[in-house]
């Protein structure tokens, strides 16, 4: 990958990464109001402790939405290697694995700063805010999020799911 070869890679990872980031964030932004239970254990412990358990129904619909956000998170970023792979057949699998984590660290910065830090700790809408936690500091907690990301769990995920798609994407190519 050097000269034009980079530039190409870098403008179809971002381009296309960009594009897979802001429909995905949609769709966790309409998982987040439609079905709130989904993601409670992603918020701050004083939240967690205060906010009442969820239904059946409520648990549910948060099973089926995160299921959902997770399928189109890795179909949005399979897609934009898999693309990459077919215009490339001799791409690599390090090259290939690459593009999934630059695009998956994309999104991973879509999530803190729009989602995270602007919708959830700034707008804070009424609709994501559980009952009884309207006072929890851990509402307008900004670096929690980051901790969050930066956790060992979470980029060990991030790139393993990484070399899981590069892997898949290599061998289909």
């Amino acid at each position: 990958m050097i000269g034009t070869a980079a530039s190409e890679w870098w403008a179809h990872a971002l381009g296309f990464g960009l594009l897979v980031t802001v429909v995905c964030g949609a769709v966790l932004i309409a998982v987040e109001f439609l079905a709130p239970y989904a993601f409670l254990d992603d918020y701050p412990e004083d939240i967690r402790r205060r906010a009442p358990a969820p239904t059946a129904a409520q648990r549910r619909a948060g099973v089926i939405g995160g299921i959902v956000f997770v399928i189109a998170l890795i179909c949005g970023i399979g897609g934009v290697v898999w693309s990459w792979g077919r215009l490339r057949p001799e791409a690599g699998f390090l090259e290939l694995a690459l593009m999934a984590l630059v695009v998956g660290a994309l999104f991973v910065l879509f999530d803190v700063l729009i989602i995270d830090w602007l919708i959830i700790c700034t707008w804070r809408p009424g609709r994501l805010v559980y009952p009884g936690t309207e006072d929890c500091e851990g509402w307008g907690d900004y670096g929690f999020h980051v901790r969050e990301q930066l956790r060992p769990r979470a980029l060990a995920v991030l790139v393993l799911s990484s070399a899981v798609i590069g892997l898949v994407v290599w061998w289909l190519t």
